[in-house]
């Protein structure tokens, strides 16, 4: 019984020696529609501890992203207007296209209540007008470039895959495409970036995988 108990307490301290608490995840990029997503090669994953990194302002990536999302989705409503609008002044007044009148009448109302819901979060990010945006973008860029070079970092590997081991804690875990780029961001011209805020326990894994797109 006593050997039984031993052997039990053996393999329960093994199994606790080998657990790790872990960050990990697939980076993927979207390459077209007939060969879908590949493998973002190259990519980068660096963890940014909030302990360490007191003065990280996460609400900064926050306002970048939300509100360059919203911003495009406004012009895509937008654009919805812009084509109801011709449509709707050309069957204007006119008997036999007065049911597809009313059609192009409501998608311009559609659009319009689509553009204020999109405006509405645009101003909650504060990237209501083009100058409030680009110093969002510049004091992103600038945060991310004083990162620590000592901060644990990962580059992705042929599969995708990227492990960090570390420590319980809140993190910020910041991944760079090398196969997706926005020309038009300064933040993102030499590579997308996302950046997630997860909170880990003693032997977690938590996963954090990204897909970059085209958009």
């Amino acid at each position: 019984m006593k050997k039984t108990i031993f052997s039990l307490l053996l393999f329960i301290i093994s199994i606790l020696g080998y657990s790790q608490t872990t960050v990990r995840g697939v980076i993927t990029y979207y390459f077209n529609q007939y060969q879908g997503n590949k493998a973002d090669i190259g990519a980068s994953v660096i963890l940014i501890d909030s302990l360490t990194v007191k003065n990280f302002d996460y609400k900064l990536y926050e306002n970048y992203n939300y509100g360059k999302f919203y911003q495009n989705m406004y012009f895509q409503a937008q654009e919805r207007y812009d084509k109801y609008l011709v449509a709707f002044k050309k069957t204007e007044g006119k008997k036999k296209y007065a049911q597809d009148n009313e059609t192009f009448k409501k998608g311009m109302e559609d659009a319009q209540r689509d553009m204020s819901s999109h405006m509405e979060q645009i101003i909650l990010y504060k990237s209501e007008t083009p100058e409030k945006f680009a110093k969002i973008s510049t004091d992103l860029y600038m945060q991310l470039l004083k990162l620590d070079d000592n901060l644990p970092k990962k580059t992705v590997d042929g599969n995708g895959n990227y492990v960090i081991n570390t420590k319980p804690g809140i993190y910020y875990v910041f991944i760079k495409s090398k196969n997706r780029t926005n020309n038009l961001s300064v933040v993102e011209n030499d590579g997308k970036i996302y950046i997630k805020k997860i909170k880990i326990a003693e032997n977690d894994n938590k996963d954090v995988s990204k897909n970059f797109d085209l958009e």
